[in-house]
């Protein structure tokens, strides 16, 4: 069969759905309905096998500062300031949103003052290097350099990255001989932020000619994966004091300790150059950084702020669906059920993510929550184990069966966090349309964490109370007496 033709039976079932779902009077719907509304989603199904969607797309791309350009900043301020008018049209301006709007006013993409951090393990002369650099490099530059110092690193600190260290466009990092493990630790964790850095091997003057000539040959070797031999340079910013004699005409000798002139040469020609080359770009990608660093926040508030107004939603669905399958205890009855009811939560759910979902793609996201829910056997365990609860409760069954309405109710939710958590990911997309970009795998492993997350004892002892209280308000559940 062709895609084309595969597509055509497709909308003609969806076609049918729709006049059973919206012209049939009353609301009332049987199980012929619902027997074709699962048609529909057995051929959601179809049309994903025969790519109705291309499948998950790029996310954000993984930049370094030498694939940084002023158009990729510009579209990631301009997320950034979408986000923040989401997060006010849903939860309506507040002291959050003014603080995220103040923050993305003070990043400013055209700053021409490079900043400069030094960091360095404790006693290896950071701040001796910070007040040369500043005043033997920084003037000579058209916009004078923004040099600070950064607080000495534990080791449990090696492996956390600061905000003035986010904030800073090239950092020199300062080592006194070989790397320590915490170092070479804390230059990692530097590398994997695609931080720009400068290994500065400070207080050369102590070691003789061939042992300093060993020590760059090791750092070279540890460092070469990912660090040019170019950025590792060394100094001497506060060379020791050596011990001078002076002969007099006489025949007399006086000693005295002479401090020899510091030697930043191999840096500031190394600045000089970084500075020629890469100075746009290495503010840009710290303005990118800043931004992105923004966005994730604002995300995380809208995605709560969602969150709170999805959860009505699909409680709403859940007791429809619990309630369906409580009056209708048929199990292939309840399946189509839920699977029509469903799809008319992904479209709800999807709107709230802004994610414009048609009715095929939707059914076929309900089509995917229902197969992956079969084939994990999420059905039986979830029967069971609700069920296993349920033999403390002693009730007649006058129009409908407990279990299957509990059980229904209960799958509904599991399914409607994991479009939430789904729905998160799908928002974020740097895509025009990131609906067409759900990926039916990574719902189906998002279906199985939500499931065991919400296994436990405690969590559906509470469910099934509330659903015992649903249903008796519905009528048909009557206790038992002895």
């Amino acid at each position: 069969m062709s895609a084309q033709s595969s597509q055509q039976i497709f909308w003609g079932a969806g076609t049918l759905v729709l006049f059973i779902w919206f012209l049939i009077p009353g609301g009332h719907h049987g199980f012929s309905e619902f027997l074709t509304a699962g048609m529909v989603i057995g051929l959601g199904s179809l049309a994903v096998s025969l790519k109705l969607f291309p499948g998950f797309k790029r996310q954000i791309p993984d930049l370094d500062a030498t694939q940084m350009s002023r158009p990729i900043v510009e579209q990631t301020l301009a997320r950034s300031e979408s986000l923040i008018e989401q997060l006010e049209t849903l939860a309506k301006p507040n002291a959050q949103s003014a603080a995220f709007k103040e923050q993305l006013g003070q990043i400013d993409m055209h700053r021409q003052e490079p900043r400069l951090l030094i960091m360095g393990a404790p006693g290896v002369g950071k701040s001796t290097l910070m007040e040369r650099v500043r005043a033997q490099w920084s003037p000579s530059l058209a916009h004078p350099c923004v040099v600070s110092e950064a607080e000495s690193l534990s080791h449990a600190a090696t492996l956390e990255i600061s905000p003035a260290v986010m904030d800073t466009d090239l950092i020199l990092y300062v080592i006194q001989g070989d790397l320590t493990e915490s170092e070479h630790q804390c230059l990692q964790t530097l590398q994997d932020h695609k931080q720009r850095i400068l290994v500065v091997f400070n207080k050369q003057d102590q070691y003789l000619p061939t042992q300093r000539l060993i020590l760059q040959q090791k750092l070279q070797q540890r460092l070469q994966p990912w660090l040019s031999e170019s950025d590792i340079v060394s100094v001497s910013a506060y060379p020791q004091a050596v011990k001078v004699r002076r002969y007099g005409e006489d025949g007399s000798c006086q000693e005295s300790l002479e401090r020899p002139q510091p030697d930043l040469s191999g840096l500031t020609k190394r600045l000089d150059q970084v500075m020629a080359n890469e100075k746009e770009q290495l503010i840009l990608f710290q303005t990118y950084q800043q931004t992105v660093a923004l966005r994730t926040q604002v995300q995380t508030e809208l995605n709560g702020v969602r969150r709170q107004l999805a959860t009505p939603v699909i409680e709403r669905y859940q007791w429809i669906t619990g309630a369906t399958a409580f009056a209708n205890p048929v199990p292939t009855l309840d399946m189509l059920a839920a699977a029509a009811i469903s799809t008319k939560m992904v479209m709800e759910l999807g709107s709230l993510y802004r994610l414009k979902f048609s009715l095929a793609q939707a059914q076929a996201v309900a089509s995917t929550l229902a197969t992956a829910m079969l084939k994990l056997g999420l059905v039986e365990v979830s029967t069971q184990a609700l069920s296993s609860v349920l033999k403390g409760h002693h009730f007649t069954f006058v129009a409908g069966g407990l279990v299957q309405g509990v059980s229904t109710a209960y799958l509904t939710r599991v399914a409607g966090l994991s479009l939430i958590e789904h729905f998160q990911e799908l928002s974020d997309l740097a895509v025009a349309t990131p609906e067409s970009n759900w990926d039916p795998e990574k719902l189906k492993q998002i279906v199985m964490k939500v499931f065991q997350q919400h296994q436990k004892i405690d969590m559906l002892r509470d469910f099934t109370q509330q659903s015992i209280g649903r249903f008796r308000q519905q009528g048909g559940l009557l206790e038992a007496t002895s």
